[in-house]
């Protein structure tokens, strides 16, 4: 490690060295810091934590995009007879296949019904090819789950209260002003100050509703053509869209709530009184300047046999959700909850452009060197 300027592109050559860099050893005392101040939070709000599964049998998400586990032996099930027709041709180890888990959420749920209000911080795996500045292939995420609410302005609230402490508990860490060393002193004071002002700014942080966002996408694409996506109701908001949201339009966090329920997961509550070719999700997203979406998050849906009727149309299998469906059955309440990219939230405090400069050994599509 030469004492000079590197590459972060060189510096990922190197990740079992890079920590010894004044920028990575940086991030990861406020990775450290980030997670006591979203424990602190959970537990002074009756929150839980829970350790959930890595190993699951469902894809929560339903886009396909996770990791199959098994074994290297050939003998896969520990139950089967060892026959020569075994040896040939393996069989699942769990007797059904396994997954790397994408999301905790379907198993907080269950929890939640137990402990009310339940979270964890803990690793996920999602098999994308995206090669982007916010997206990795392991990575941390913080979900929370909570019994009794079918408020999507409380789901908001919490979010938001949570990311307020976090900013508030680094304002003045030596750990922010060490990474903002590299940038220049006026871009460091901006972003300092912007941060300041969204953990202490009286008024709430500002909401649309997806068909809000779009006629104002609309109205700006219109005007000047700045969009490579044209924004269109039941389209999804691309990248540009979402920073455009939070960077131009609101300058600070924005709360994007009441997505079309067509491109949304099968577990989200549908909302009431809709047109039926306008069926929308109680469901947000959160936009921050700089990253686009942060969290993510959702009513869920409690009633059983719309649930089920989503189900079947999302082409999943219902035996492989029987037990989640018997959450509704056996005692079920409404309840709600949300995700976020951990290294995300890193990126958004500390300024670092990609979330590989988030995490100690990043692993992306073709790339895990340690």
């Amino acid at each position: 490690m030469q004492k000079q300027a590197l590459t972060v592109e060189y510096l990922r050559d190197y990740c079992h060295l890079r920590a010894r860099t004044r920028e990575i050893g940086a991030m990861l005392r406020l990775r450290d810091s980030t997670t006591r101040a979203i424990h602190d939070y959970f537990k002074d709000n009756g929150f839980v934590h829970v350790h959930t599964p890595i190993l699951t049998s469902n894809d929560c998400e339903g886009a396909g995009e996770t990791f199959r586990i098994t074994p290297s032996s050939t003998d896969a099930s520990p139950s089967a007879p060892a026959t020569s027709s075994s040896l040939e041709k393996p069989s699942e180890y769990f007797n059904h296949p396994a997954y790397l888990t994408v999301s905790s959420q379907l198993h907080l749920e269950a929890v939640a019904t137990a402990i009310s209000r339940v979270y964890t911080l803990s690793p996920c795996f999602r098999a994308e090819r995206s090669q982007t500045s916010r997206h990795l292939s392991e990575f941390w995420m913080l979900e929370a789950e909570w019994a009794f609410t079918s408020s999507l302005d409380e789901l908001c609230t919490i979010v938001e209260d949570a990311l307020r402490h976090v900013l508030r508990t680094h304002a003045t860490s030596p750990d922010m002003a060490s990474l903002w060393k590299s940038h220049p002193s006026q871009v460091a004071d901006a972003r300092r100050s912007a941060l300041q002002s969204y953990a202490d700014e009286p008024q709430p942080w500002a909401r649309l509703t997806y068909t809000e966002a779009i006629d104002i996408l609309s109205k700006h694409h219109t005007a000047t053509g700045a969009f490579v996506f044209p924004p269109t109701w039941g389209g999804g908001l691309q990248s540009e869209h979402e920073r455009w949201l939070a960077d131009e339009f609101v300058r600070g966090p924005l709360f994007v709530t009441d997505y079309p329920a067509a491109m949304k997961p099968f577990y989200m509550r549908m909302n009431e009184g809709c047109a039926p070719d306008k069926l929308t999700a109680a469901c947000f997203d959160l936009l921050v300047p700089g990253i686009g979406e942060l969290v993510g998050g959702s009513v869920r849906e409690e009633r059983a046999a719309l649930l089920e009727d989503v189900i079947e149309r999302h082409g999943l299998d219902k035996a492989d959700y029987g037990w989640y469906m018997e959450l509704r059955k056996y005692g079920g309440a409404p309840h709600g909850g949300f995700g976020m990219g951990f290294e995300r939230l890193i990126s958004w405090i500390s300024g670092i452009e990609s979330v590989r400069e988030c995490i100690a050994m990043p692993r992306w599509a073709g790339r895990m060197l340690v």
